[in-house]
């Protein structure tokens, strides 16, 4: 792996890392899996190899079921605002 690209990724778990901090454990997790979706929404399928790899990526990481998912937690999670904030965050991450 080239420096550039070890920067790059240092630089983007350093940023979900902020993101994420003092969180219940299960807000991190969807933090990050809202984080991966939006990531591999972006991605072209170029090919049929590439277009089933996203395909893999997006159902591995049950995208189709975030919003349902961040329902719950911000019904739960309604009296703390960071958590709440740290959603919107990760909604406009990248």
């Amino acid at each position: 792996m080239s420096l550039f690209i070890s920067s790059v990724y240092a630089d983007y778990d350093e940023e979900v890392a902020l993101i994420n901090k003092g969180l219940p454990k299960q807000v991190k997790l969807f933090n990050k899996r809202q984080i991966d979706c939006i990531h591999w929404a972006g991605e072209e399928p170029y090919d049929k190899h590439r277009a089933k790899e996203i395909n893999a990526a997006v159902t591995k990481r049950r995208c189709a079921d975030l919003d349902k998912d961040e329902k719950i937690l911000r019904k739960k999670y309604k009296a703390r605002p960071n958590v709440i904030d740290s959603i919107n965050k990760a909604k406009e991450f990248i």
